[in-house]
């Protein structure tokens, strides 16, 4: 059967396209297989997952589709390691919460704190990350506490657990909701707000990068974590906890949060995943004496 150059390289932009959507563990078949363990998959042989497409430095989409981010490395890894595949859908953080609860994904990818509130809709993975809640200003600013904002235009992510925290401790403020972090940064820089309100992580990378500053530093009530969801294979949450754990055993849980933070661990996390002491004892990864 003659086939054409042109068929080829249509074959070959498809698969192009197609692949930085998809991570897996070993060869096709291996993987195939891993998935085919779990029961009641959105869709049968794939682990369907949700990313937010702009939430450094937890999970990022760039052009072509692909995602990365410290959740993405961690999710990848533990795909890796369970012989399974995983495709991602870029979509918000609202969305990626509501997709869960209406069978469209499997689990999200990124930085979800596991509220209590959210916890009545999905179940999550033990935290892998605890970080804090932060106010960004633009640089130049003097504000330094929360009550410096009342009256102030303050912008935050609709549906973000930051929105909750703005709510109960900020009262007094002029509450702006944006759909991302790219819109609510973008306006911060434009002066159409007056502050933005992030989780620390997130708002780390942009002080790195951009010309604003860190006003306020609150420690988060929850932790990070993956949601998943209520009627999906508990196995599936069992474990990726279980290949995270083996990651922080290994080293290679620590190695990835070298790439994106500097922050010592925090004892809360330590508290969640007891064996990250021994990892980061006598380090600048060692909690801070409080």
């Amino acid at each position: 059967m003659h086939i054409s150059r042109r068929t080829l390289l249509v074959g070959a932009v498809t698969t192009a396209l197609l692949l930085p959507l998809t991570a897996c563990g070993g060869n096709s078949n291996a993987a195939d297989s891993g998935t085919a363990k779990y029961k009641d998959l959105v869709n049968p042989g794939v682990i369907t997952a949700s990313t937010v497409s702009e939430q450094p430095p937890f999970a990022v989409t760039d052009e072509s589709g692909k995602p990365s981010g410290f959740a993405i490395d961690l999710m990848n890894e533990a795909a890796k390691r369970l012989g399974v595949k995983v495709q991602y859908k870029a979509t918000s953080l609202q969305g990626a919460l509501t997709g869960l609860t209406a069978n469209q994904y499997d689990i999200g990818i990124g930085g979800f704190i596991a509220a209590p509130e959210r916890r009545k809709q999905v179940d999550f993975t033990t935290p892998y990350y605890w970080g804090f809640t932060k106010i960004l200003t633009r640089k130049g600013d003097k504000q330094t506490k929360l009550s410096d904002f009342d009256g102030k235009r303050v912008g935050v992510v609709s549906g973000s657990v930051q929105e909750d925290y703005m709510d109960k401790r900020m009262p007094d403020v002029r509450k702006v909701k944006f759909k991302d972090h790219t819109a609510l940064v973008t306006q911060l820089l434009s002066k159409s707000i007056d502050a933005a309100i992030l989780g620390g992580g997130v708002a780390d990378t942009y002080a790195a990068k951009s010309p604003v500053r860190i006003a306020v530093t609150r420690e988060a009530p929850q932790g990070t974590a993956f949601p998943m969801r209520k009627d999906g294979d508990p196995k599936l949450l069992k474990d990726i906890d279980t290949q995270i754990n083996a990651m922080i055993d290994d080293g290679t849980y620590i190695k990835l949060y070298k790439k994106y933070f500097q922050d010592p661990v925090s004892a809360d996390l330590i508290k969640e995943r007891p064996k990250l002491a021994k990892q980061v004892e006598n380090t600048s990864l060692a909690p801070s004496e409080k």
